[in-house]
């Protein structure tokens, strides 16, 4: 039988770990932008695929609006937006389930977006990266 729990997922903001998520079935998803093939098919229905150099993603992290990871990406992001862009590297590693995100050359696409009302809320903050690589090694125990 193999198990999943969230306390054996990673994250790695230029070799910080972030902590303090909410609860939720999405509290990290890391996609690709487009599509990494692109199908022609001809009017003799002979089929060509052309492979895209383009490995652009966005990985997406909630946390807790009072998470202490928010100082860090708060500074990379005012950084970012005062002329002291420094490149951000992030990693998502599923330490016993075996799958490896890496998303390198990236910025943050905006300030987390901030609620307040009667319960803490999530905040949510989105990578983009010049690519990111994913790779599911099923090891799960």
């Amino acid at each position: 039988m193999k198990a999943y729990n969230f306390s054996n997922v990673v994250v790695l903001v230029n070799g910080a770990e972030l902590g303090g998520y909410p609860e939720g079935d999405d509290v990290v998803v890391c996609e690709r932008l487009n599509d990494t093939a692109f199908p022609s098919v001809g009017v003799d229905g002979i089929m060509t695929v052309s492979i895209s150099m383009d490995h652009s993603g966005s990985i997406i992290v909630q946390l807790m609006q009072n998470s202490e990871s928010n100082a860090l990406l708060s500074g990379l992001l005012l950084a970012q937006e005062n002329g002291a862009f420094v490149p951000i590297f992030i990693q998502v590693n599923n330490t016993e389930g075996g799958e490896i995100v890496s998303g390198t050359q990236g910025f943050l696409l905006n300030p987390a977006t901030l609620q307040f009302g009667q319960q803490l809320q999530a905040v949510e903050w989105t990578f983009i990266v010049e690519r990111l690589d994913m790779m599911n090694l099923g090891v799960a125990a």
